[in-house]
């Protein structure tokens, strides 16, 4: 894959100026009463939250690490991000839009900075069960960088405009509030997800949406 060839050094880098937060001070949880636990059964824990947890599973897929945050965010050790083969997976509480979303550009950011390789947010909307990031033998992090900063303010836009055009047309429809936002997040997904799905793969990443009913054979 050709790398990019944006020059970041005269370019906004969208991406670690919208990721920073996620960094916050790790808070990390006892895994022995998880011990033995599978991707299947975290995730399935990760759905049931109101707050965002994270689990790390090393290249053996066996339960390593955990991390607890808040309703927006959790935070995990930067070493963590130099870990070879890790699969990292959080959740995506579903708010009061009751439609948990896929990654922001926060969790992308933090997929590019890493050598994981796979990055999961578990949503916890109806419906919903997975995003997936994967890492190929053909991955070009710096060119999916460059390419998603020079992309990132018509993408961030449009799918900003898109949730409040749909949130406001449901409103004067009368649409009740709550069923308004969770119409017009899952539109303002919707246009994520179709940029991920056509971007990603250019560079070397899968971009995996997965309904409730899957197995978990990767």
């Amino acid at each position: 894959m050709a790398k990019g060839k944006s020059d970041l050094s005269k370019t906004k880098d969208w991406l670690r100026n919208e990721g920073g937060h996620a960094r916050g001070p790790a808070q990390e949880i006892d895994i022995s009463p998880f011990a033995g636990w599978m991707l299947e059964q975290t995730e399935g824990r990760l759905r049931n939250l109101g707050h965002e947890e994270l689990f790390v599973f090393d290249e053996n897929d066996k339960l390593i690490a955990a991390y607890k945050g808040d309703k927006d965010s959790v935070g995990f050790p930067m070493d963590l991000l130099s870990q070879d083969g890790l699969t990292v997976t959080h959740g995506h509480p579903k708010g009061d839009s009751d439609f948990g979303g896929t990654f922001s550009w926060a969790d992308i950011n933090n997929m590019l900075d890493s050598n994981w390789k796979e990055h999961r947010a578990t949503a916890s909307g109806q419906g919903e069960m997975n995003y997936i990031m994967r890492r190929t033998d053909k991955a070009d992090s710096k060119g999916l960088r460059n390419q998603i900063n020079k992309d990132f303010p018509k993408i961030d836009a449009k799918w900003q405009k898109v949730y409040r055009d749909a949130y406001n047309t449901e409103v004067k429809k009368g649409t009740p509030k709550e069923q308004a936002r969770h119409i017009a997040r899952q539109k303002g997904v919707g246009v994520l997800n179709a940029y991920y799905k056509r971007t990603f793969p250019k560079f070397g990443f899968d971009y995996i949406t997965r309904k409730k009913g899957y197995t978990y054979n990767r």
